[in-house]
Order: structure tokens, then C-alpha cells, then sequence
């Protein structure tokens, strides 16, 4: 990273960050053309879950390069400043590099989604989650192990 002086090298405020984070953006890249989505995701264990429909562009685009570079953008204002050229953005932002695995299991699938779904609702029971074979044939789910990552705090 350039600015040392702002990069993110706790481990535990980076974990908060990806914790608190409502979306990600997943970059990925096919024949030399980029791609980005939005996407909702879920993190245990130094791995970040994601899920999609079982067809697309994403899916062909993973199956041929399953590299990937996520980033996590948060408490994102804009500081403005009477020199408009002064002026500056405040936010939190991590990236994360690693490789999309599909996950192929019924049981490891089931996992998967449970991480997603706590992400969101952090009250919600593990045994209260219940997923059909119907629901989860009808998703891809994928787990990205984090291969790298780095931080970003501008003030």
C-alpha cells in the first residue's frame, strides 16, 4: 500500500470491518474483460461465502477463473471543504484476494448459506435454520478462502 499511514494492519479492526459490512463488491475477470457485482455475503473463519442463481455470466465467468478480488467499502462521507479541491472522503475499506470454490455438498452448502443468513441476522438460532433440497439445488453457493488481504482508513 502507498499511504502507509492510512493502511488497516489490525486483524481484529479488519474482521470488524468485514463483520459490520452490509455488501461486497466480487471482481472477477474473463478473456481480459473485468467484471463486478454486488453481492451479499457471509464470513466465518478467514473465508467469505457467497452465493448466487445456478446460471449467468458470474457463474461461466468463475468456472473458467475462479480468481477474484472483493472489496468492502464502509462508513463512506464525503468532507467537504470550501476549496473544492481540498476536499476529501472518509470511509473504511478492505480487499480481499483469493479463489472461489463452488461448494458442491448438501451439508457444506447448508453451512454456507447459515453464514450468510447470520451475517444478516446475528439473533438468529442455528437450529432455526432450515434449508430444503429444492432451495439450496437452486443456488450456487461459494466460499472464497482469503488468500490476502489489506486495509484502508481515510479520515
Amino acid at each position: 500500500m502507498r499511504r502507509k499511514d492510512k493502511e488497516i494492519t489490525d486483524s481484529k479492526e479488519i474482521r470488524k470491518i468485514i463483520e459490520d459490512a452490509v455488501y461486497c463488491n466480487v471482481a472477477m475477470c474473463q478473456n481480459n474483460n473485468p467484471y463486478v457485482v454486488p453481492m451479499n455475503f457471509g464470513f466465518h473463519q478467514d473465508c467469505i461465502y457467497l452465493h448466487s442463481v445456478n446460471e449467468g455470466w458470474k457463474i461461466d465467468i468463475l468456472k473458467e477463473n475462479p480468481l477474484v478480488c472483493i472489496t468492502i467499502i464502509q462508513n463512506v462521507q464525503f468532507i467537504k471543504s470550501l476549496n473544492i479541491c481540498q476536499s476529501s472522503m472518509k470511509y473504511n475499506s478492505i480487499l480481499i484476494f483469493g479463489k472461489a470454490e463452488f461448494i458442491l455438498d448438501q451439508i457444506e452448502k447448508k453451512k454456507a448459506l447459515g453464514f450468510i443468513v447470520r451475517h444478516y441476522d446475528k439473533n438468529i438460532e442455528k437450529d432455526a435454520l432450515e434449508f430444503s433440497k429444492y432451495d439450496l439445488d437452486k443456488l450456487t453457493l461459494l466460499k472464497v478462502k482469503i488468500e490476502k488481504v489489506t486495509g484502508k482508513k481515510s479520515a
